[in-house]
């Protein structure tokens, strides 16, 4: 089985830059087999740094499209993704782009993109207004057909109410990226393995820390397996 990180960063920011080359000399140094890979989303950013990597490292880097909810092609962008670059998944980040996740007007389009092709969707996740755990609970009630993630699953104050919407959808995923083992030990305990997901959150991490952390998630060889690549590789159909 392969071992997949479902959450890295590509592209040029202020403070931060991350190739496809870079984030694969890293998931060869801990022996990770594939990542997900999105752009940063931070101003006028595009899904073509995302296209150039997978076109570099098809076998090693999964994409995703990543839109701003606000912009009037979002729909058709994750759409053109998806259906012409082959793309997997769709990413939005709620905070830094100032939505509700729950906004029928502006995210249900994308979910309803999401459903039309069957990819799951990654959303930002830790607690403030606008995508809080009962934000993702709304959207996986409105689209039980969209596997949901919730990114850094709820970190910090909101993570027991993220384990319990999670364990009432069953389309609603728990993702570890920049969570504490604490937390990530409790949602396995509390859920199984088989709605937790690991993710790094590259290039903000200490790389192979985000990884061997996930080693104490369980002492399930079988649940360890699926916690880190098995349940992502079953929602993208690997």
């Amino acid at each position: 089985m392969d071992i997949i990180d479902a959450h890295n960063h590509l592209g040029v920011r202020p403070g931060a830059t991350q190739t496809g080359a870079d984030l694969v000399a890293k998931i060869d140094a801990v022996g990770v087999d594939k990542a997900v890979i999105f752009p940063f989303v931070e101003g006028n950013f595009t899904n073509d740094p995302i296209k150039e990597a997978f076109d570099q490292f098809p076998d090693r880097l999964i994409p995703y499209c990543a839109v701003n909810a606000w912009q009037p092609d979002a729909a058709d962008e994750v759409r053109r993704c998806v259906r012409d670059w082959g793309f997997k998944g769709l990413k939005l980040h709620p905070t830094i782009n100032g939505f509700h996740l729950s906004d029928p007007n502006l995210v249900d389009p994308l979910f309803q993109v999401a459903e039309e092709y069957d990819i799951p969707v990654i959303v930002h996740g830790a607690t403030d207004l606008l995508n809080s755990p009962t934000e993702f609970a709304i959207m996986a009630a409105r689209f039980p057909k969209v596997n949901l993630l919730m990114a850094h699953m709820g970190f910090f104050w909101g993570v027991e109410q993220a384990i319990s919407f999670a364990k009432q959808y069953p389309n609603l995923y728990l993702e570890t990226s920049r969570a504490p083992i604490f937390e990530i030990q409790t949602a396995v305990k509390e859920l199984g393995p088989h709605k937790v997901i690991w993710g790094t959150d590259s290039p903000f991490v200490d790389y192979e820390w985000e990884f061997k952390k996930m080693e104490r998630a369980t002492l399930d060889k079988a649940g360890y397996s699926e916690i880190v690549g098995g349940n992502i590789a079953r929602l993208l159909k690997l």
